[in-house]
C-alpha cells in the first residue's frame, strides 16, 4: 500500500513540476503473456525440450536401476575384485545420473536457461510495443496492473489489448502460425476520456 501511495505522490509531483497533465496508461502483463501468440509458441518449444530432458533422465534412471539389480543378483557369484569393480561402476553411473539431473533441474540448469532464452526476446518485443504505443499516443507512464500496484484503473486507460494487437500483428506478418486469442488492433483502450 505504501508503494502505491509513493508512486501516486511521485506522479502527482512530476505533474505539478512539469506544469502539464500526465498521460498514464496501464497494461496487465499476465494477460499479455497468456494471449500473445509468440508466448504460446515459446511455451510449446519449452515443453518439448523439458519432455525430452525428462525422457533422457528416465532412460538413464532405468539403466541405473538395471545395473543395480544386476550387481545385486550377481554379487554372490562374482569374485571380490569383480564385485568391487561392478559396485564402483554403479557408483560412478549414479554420480553421473545425479550430475545430469542437477544440470537440468538446478536453479541455473538447462530448464532455467532455456526458459530465459525463450522469454528474453518476447520481453524485448513487449517492451518495444509499449514504447511504440507510448510514443505514438503521448503516454508519460505505462504501469503494470499484474503486480497489484494499481488498485483501480479506468478501463479507458487499459492498453493491454492495444499492446497485444501490436505484438500479434507482428507475429502474423512474420508468418508464424499459432493458436490463441489476442486483442484486435483497431481497439482503442489508450485514450484519455474526453479527448
Amino acid at each position: 500500500m505504501r508503494r502505491v501511495g509513493f508512486i501516486t505522490l511521485l506522479l502527482a509531483g512530476l505533474a505539478g513540476t512539469a506544469g502539464a497533465e500526465l498521460k498514464i496508461g496501464f497494461v496487465n502483463t499476465e494477460v499479455i503473456l497468456q494471449e500473445y501468440k509468440a508466448v504460446q509458441t515459446a511455451m510449446e518449444t519449452f515443453n518439448r525440450d523439458v519432455l525430452a530432458w525428462e525422457g533422457d533422465l528416465q532412460q538413464r534412471k532405468q539403466e541405473l536401476d538395471d545395473l543395480e539389480r544386476e550387481v545385486r543378483h550377481q554379487s554372490l557369484m562374482l569374485s571380490d575384485q569383480r564385485r568391487q569393480d561392478r559396485e564402483s561402476e554403479y557408483q560412478r553411473k549414479l554420480a553421473e545420473f545425479e550430475k545430469f539431473k542437477e544440470s537440468i533441474w538446478a536453479s541455473d540448469g538447462l530448464i532455467e536457461q532455456r526458459n530465459e532464452e525463450l522469454l528474453r526476446p518476447i520481453i524485448s518485443r513487449v517492451q518495444a510495443a509499449l514504447e511504440q504505443i507510448a510514443a505514438e499516443e503521448g503516454y508519460d507512464f505505462i504501469l503494470d496492473a499484474a503486480d497489484n500496484n494499481i488498485l483501480y484503473g479506468d478501463p479507458a486507460y487499459d492498453l493491454t489489448e492495444r499492446v497485444l494487437g501490436v505484438l500479434n500483428a507482428e507475429v502474423a506478418t512474420s508468418g508464424t502460425t499459432t493458436t490463441g486469442t489476442g486483442g484486435t488492433e483497431g481497439e482503442d483502450h489508450g485514450t484519455t476520456p474526453g479527448e
